[in-house]
């Protein structure tokens, strides 16, 4: 079996490096990046060619192809990978709401996967772990309207990014000063800022579009009352979201944690029982990557008809919220030799 990575040096490119030889012992892989490059991830050495070698009249063909670059990339390399005999799943923002193109969350709608799919979607990292968690709740209550609130990781922006935070943390951390007078009030290191993506006509950034316009299209629910407003804190890796929901039937406590407890109706959930959220933080993601990771759950006082919860939902963003989710998809054509990244056939 020949699997592809095209964006193979970044955050997830390197982590699919880990996850493939789990699901597909033996695999041969073909790595592809902006240029000809070496790349060392924890000992193992690979050769990783520019992607315009995809051009080439005798490029190699496969079975499998990962993209993990961004939507202008996507949109020239994708039609070429198909051409090529891959089948593909893509990370960029460039196919998500594409009507012809499934927007896949494994273990809420991948049973639209199938041997006649050649082109997949994955959705964005705060949408995957919010996923998982809105599908149970809605199949079993129904969902009537659902509020987010986003804390998300660095990492989210990329290995650049990501790097220059860790340096900058180093160096502003070494100053004394308790109120963090020495570091950037626009900076990450230390703060909390608006997500730094664009915003439209309505006020909302591009992050906050995205979690709400591919909840509905995962769903199945395009009347999904749903809003989010999304920040950026100094987090290196873990996203962290605030949900408040409103089911359309009533429920308890106990009823909603014994539906996302459910792994054959709430598959790759893992529920911290409680309100206090002991053991639920961002950090926790790292120790346990490949699930979405829920908790802080208890009644909304607000709706006296007992419909409303309020929980907590994190994920690593680089695992669960991307590459494990995107193996997992494939699993659907190729069977992974690792249970744990095999997506179920699930529908909404």
């Amino acid at each position: 079996m020949r699997i592809c990575i095209l964006g193979a040096t970044g955050l997830v490119g390197r982590e699919l490096l880990h996850l493939l030889p789990r699901a597909w012992p033996g695999c041969a892989l073909e790595l592809y990046a902006s240029r000809d490059q070496a790349l060392e991830v924890e000992g193992r050495h690979y050769a990783v060619r520019g992607a315009e070698a995809l051009d080439a009249v005798d490029a190699v063909g496969g079975q499998l192809a990962f993209v993990a670059l961004d939507d202008e990339h996507s949109a020239r390399y994708v039609p070429r990978l198909r051409a090529l005999g891959y089948k593909v799943i893509d990370k960029s923002n460039t196919y998500r709401l594409d009507p012809a193109v499934p927007l896949v969350v494994a273990g809420v709608n991948d049973g639209l996967v199938d041997a006649g799919t050649s082109l997949v979607a994955n959705p964005n990292c705060t949408t995957i772990p919010l996923a998982l968690v809105l599908g149970p709740l809605r199949r079993r209550f129904g969902l009537g309207r659902v509020t987010v609130a986003s804390y998300q990781a660095i990492s989210g922006a990329g290995l650049a990014v990501l790097d220059q935070f860790l340096l900058e943390a180093r160096v502003g951390y070494q100053s004394p000063d308790r109120l963090g007078q020495q570091l950037a009030p626009a900076g990450y290191v230390g703060n909390t800022v608006p997500h730094n993506a664009r915003t439209d006509e309505g006020g909302f950034s591009a992050e906050e579009r995205k979690l709400m316009a591919e909840s509905c299209k995962i769903l199945a629910a395009p009347e999904l009352a749903i809003s989010a407003q999304c920040c950026r804190v100094p987090v290196a890796v873990g996203h962290y979201e605030q949900v408040w929901i409103e089911c359309e039937r009533p429920l308890t406590l106990a009823e909603a944690e014994a539906t996302l407890a459910d792994e054959r109706g709430a598959p790759f959930v893992r529920v911290f029982p409680g309100s206090e959220g002991v053991g639920l933080s961002a950090l926790a993601c790292v120790q346990d990557r490949d699930r979405a990771l829920v908790g802080r759950m208890r009644l909304d006082a607000r709706d006296a008809l007992g419909r409303g919860l309020c929980l907590t939902v994190a994920g690593d963003n680089l695992r669960v919220g991307a590459a494990t989710n995107a193996v997992r998809i494939a699993a659907r054509w190729f069977p992974a030799a690792d249970p744990t990244l095999q997506a179920p056939g699930m529908l909404p």
